[in-house]
């Protein structure tokens, strides 16, 4: 039911938000690279006024954005993608960077992943690694908490 549920809100949001997709390549949070840029999924949700960026990004090119970036970061072993999600507020095009945010990322079979999202002051993004090991469509969800607000929002991403 919970299942059920889950995709019943992604999907009205989807429909109803007019999902925008963009594969391109983009940088990490807004910040430069210098000549080297990363390939990333980018997808951008509208909901209650605040714009939710889901970008992904394999394993591998995420190990060397933080090289270039000069930043040394783990990657969670048993994971092969990280996924960052940016808030910002509509009207005031302001960051959001004192919410609480969870992240469910939803198999081509139906197994679910959950985890609390970190905050990465400097990337001013939420982040965490999944693992996304088998081709097929993936329901990736974020639930966030700003203040007395809950604002759910969510995208599909194909693995190819």
């Amino acid at each position: 039911m919970k299942r059920l549920v889950s995709l019943l809100v992604l999907l009205v949001f989807s429909l109803s938000m007019g999902v925008s997709i963009s594969s391109a390549q983009h940088m990490h949070g807004g910040m430069g690279m210098g000549s080297s840029s990363m390939k990333m999924d980018t997808r951008e949700v509208l909901v209650e006024g605040i714009k939710v960026t889901f970008q992904i990004m394999a394993n591998g090119e995420h190990q060397k954005m933080l090289k270039d970036m000069k930043m040394k970061e783990e990657i969670e072993p048993g994971t092969t993608h990280n996924i960052t999600v940016t808030l910002k507020d509509e009207k005031s095009q302001k960051e959001i960077g004192d919410a609480q945010v969870t992240m469910k990322v939803v198999d081509p079979k139906g197994k679910d992943q959950i985890k609390a999202m970190k905050y990465e002051g400097m990337m001013k993004s939420y982040d965490a690694y999944f693992n996304l090991p088998e081709t097929g469509k993936y329901q990736v969800m974020v639930l966030v908490k700003n203040g007395d607000q809950k604002i759910p929002a969510g995208i599909y991403y194909d693995v190819k």
